[in-house]
């Protein structure tokens, strides 16, 4: 019986580094790697915003050592803060009371407050209610006293005033003295609260229906 003549079947040899199967291959993985990288800093991609490092009163020329730098990512609102690339405007301060932590509003920043209001400290005697504090609206109430010493009708002087800062005053050892407050008052109003505070009258600060 006559033998069958066989044939080998070929061998596949290890592909080499020229082999443009495994540079495909190798190119692929490359470019998944890259967008997966891209992916994750695009969602964790964050800019840096000036916030307030404590309260920011108006008419008050604002300080470097008053601001701090935030990361955050806002989106379509990053246009309306104050970017931290660049430099803070010099001799400028704030149009409405920024509270510590926030960002700065990009329309909050002026050269000055432009109703030329100025910030008084004022005594009172009766607490506010809870959650008033920087940047509520108060009503400021002065009775004067009359001839007999006694005091008049309260007079509305400063109506829906920015509320500034709210602090618990101390009186002698210790004792409590009231609330001291920082109203911002215009030009109008202030020599009337001015001369109140000098001639012993009663003033009163109430939150104002009007609201903030």
């Amino acid at each position: 019986m006559e033998g069958k003549n066989t044939v080998e079947a070929p061998r596949l040899g290890r592909p080499g580094w020229r082999d443009p199967r495994l540079l495909a291959g190798l190119l692929l993985v490359l470019l998944s790697v890259a967008g997966i990288v891209a992916l994750v800093q695009s969602l964790d991609s964050s800019d840096g915003y000036w916030a307030a490092e404590q309260d920011l009163v108006p008419g008050e020329i604002v300080e470097p050592d008053q601001l701090a730098v935030v990361q955050a990512r806002l989106g379509d609102a990053s246009g309306d803060y104050l970017p931290a690339d660049e430099p803070f405007p010099d001799h400028s301060s704030v149009v409405a009371t920024v509270r510590q932590g926030e960002l700065l509003p990009a329309g909050a920043v002026a050269a000055a407050d432009p109703e030329a209001r100025q910030p008084i400290s004022l005594t009172v005697d009766d607490p506010l209610p809870d959650g008033t504090g920087a940047g509520a609206r108060v009503d400021v109430w002065i009775a004067e006293r009359d001839d007999s010493q006694d005091y008049a009708e309260p007079e509305l002087v400063a109506p829906s005033a920015e509320l500034a800062e709210v602090t618990e005053a101390s009186g002698s050892f210790g004792a409590s003295g009231g609330v001291t407050v920082q109203v911002l008052v215009g030009p109008e109003q202030l020599p009337q609260v001015l001369d109140a505070k000098g001639n012993g009258a009663r003033i009163s600060v109430v939150p104002s229906p009007v609201g903030r």
